[in-house]
């Protein structure tokens, strides 16, 4: 909780030796939910509703609430995940390619692998040589795709003599081709998701083991959805608006709320005895909503919009690309307290300074704690303020509290404890860095030396370890 401070552990710190990717099965995303989404509403006279996509369990976004699994505010919460029971399983659009390949290698009515049938009265039999080698690839990736090459020939099952069909994709779930109908099976026929999932959950663990699955960290089946999970709103908060008691929602909740409305209007037309074709609409329609969540950019799909007709951003949209959480948050781009420019090369700087101009030095602050020994200087700074250099552009009290130098302030002195951000200063070291970051010497510690102009300054000296050049412009 705020304000409690908590020794440190004296278990003992293991090193992280391996990481081991999965799949969440149902079982275990019910396991690690807080709450079980029931309606599609989020806030009622500007509470959250329980059982809604901002339940309280699901953590505190709200200054004024905390969450009712952990018990932290809005600062120290992590967030926690929900889900959603399906009324009926869905396809994982991101998996849908390997379902595929999957079930090209399992018979389409007892799961078994296709070709697999045991050698008979000590005989070697040619099709267990072949099916062996594919499933011993050292590589488990690439196991499906060499038996799938093998089972594609086989158009009966050696197990139940059932025949098979061709399998291919269309759209957002997967058609099945036989080459004459029966009294099981149309000739051309939809593989819903539910039996989709009946046949991967038929398959052994033994038989998931050698298609190259962990069964304990990746069942076939789990490539189904069941179970949907909610993730916490810290990664979908919602914005109050100014002047009424209205919120706009993240793209992500819009999307939910379509997903629960559709989920339960199907478990509705399940429980009234709808008519087959009302009820295949429904769960088309919920199985365009999931995907659209996931990816919004399938050829071939209409994406997802809002009631302007703007397009919603998926999931995967937030993760790949340029702008994305990878590559634009987490690689090193677009961070708070770094600064941008053109350098140009200045011989009286020491090897180990960099000219930093006015503006960045202005800008750019260092936390430093007040002491006994440092508070009458940094007393100095925090009286000049943002806009004076040098001075200070925040403090942050005892209690957490931070407070912006630009405006009027009733804090007048400074006590031991606080923290104030000050602006850099000369002699401050910092971390320089030209990209692309080719080896160690393209990113290293210089001290800072506040000169004018908005250029950085560097010594000539230093030129090829960033390899960098001054051309010059007319």
């Amino acid at each position: 909780m705020s304000g409690v401070s908590f020794r440190y552990s004296e278990a003992g710190v293991r090193k992280v030796r391996r990481v081991q990717f999965g799949i969440l099965g149902p079982v275990e995303l019910k396991a690690s939910s807080m709450c079980n989404i029931v309606t599609d509403r989020t806030f009622e006279k500007g509470k959250p509703i329980p059982g809604g996509l901002m339940d309280p369990a699901l953590g505190a976004i709200d200054l004024l609430l905390n969450c009712a699994s952990c018990g932290m505010d809005s600062f120290e919460c992590p967030g926690h995940f929900g889900h959603l029971e399906l009324t009926k399983p869905m396809y994982h659009v991101s998996f849908l390619n390997t379902t595929l390949k999957v079930l090209r290698c399992v018979c389409f009515s007892c799961s078994a692998i296709l070709g697999d049938q045991p050698a008979e009265d000590g005989k070697a039999n040619p099709d267990g040589v072949r099916l062996a080698a594919a499933t011993r690839k050292k590589n488990p990736a690439q196991r499906p795709r060499a038996v799938m090459d093998f089972a594609k020939t086989k158009k009966t099952c050696w197990s139940c003599s059932a025949p098979q069909p061709n399998f291919k994709r269309d759209g957002l779930t997967i058609a099945a081709e036989f080459k004459e109908s029966t009294a099981d099976h149309e000739r051309k026929m939809e593989v819903h998701p539910e039996r989709a999932h009946s046949i991967l959950k038929g398959i052994t663990d033994s038989d998931a083991l050698r298609l190259g699955f962990n069964p304990i960290y990746a069942r076939p089946d789990w490539m189904v959805l069941t179970v949907l999970p909610i993730p916490p709103p810290h990664v979908r908060p919602s914005v109050q608006m100014d002047s009424t008691d209205g919120r706009a929602e993240d793209d992500i909740t819009l999307m939910l709320q379509d997903i629960v409305r559709a989920n339960k209007s199907l478990r509705e037309l399940e429980k009234n005895g709808a008519p087959n074709h009302i009820q295949l609409q429904t769960t088309r329609l919920l199985q365009y909503r999931i995907a659209m969540m996931v990816e919004n950019q399938i050829p071939g799909q209409m994406p997802a919009t809002t009631r302007s007709g703007r397009p919603l951003k998926s999931i995967s949209q937030r993760l790949k690309g340029k702008a994305g959480r990878i590559r634009g948050n987490l690689m090193g781009k677009r961070v708070d307290y770094c600064a941008r420019s053109v350098i140009t090369p200045d011989p009286n700087l020491a090897i180990d300074e960099v000219g930093v101009p006015r503006t960045v030095a202005r800008t750019l602050t260092y936390p430093e704690v007040v002491t006994p020994f440092n508070i009458a200087k940094l007393q100095e700074l925090f009286e000049n303020g943002p806009s004076t250099l040098p001075g200070a552009r925040y403090i942050i009290r005892n209690d957490g509290l931070r407070l912006g130098l630009s405006k009027p302030n009733v804090q007048k002195a400074l006590q031991p404890g606080y923290k104030v951000e000050r602006h850099v200063q000369d002699g401050d070291i910092f971390m320089f860095n030209r990209q692309p970051s080719l080896h160690k010497m393209s990113i290293m510690g210089h001290r800072i030396k506040i000169m004018p102009y908005s250029t950085f300054r560097m010594n000539l000296s230093c030129t090829s370890l960033y390899n960098v050049d001054f051309d010059a412009t007319r």
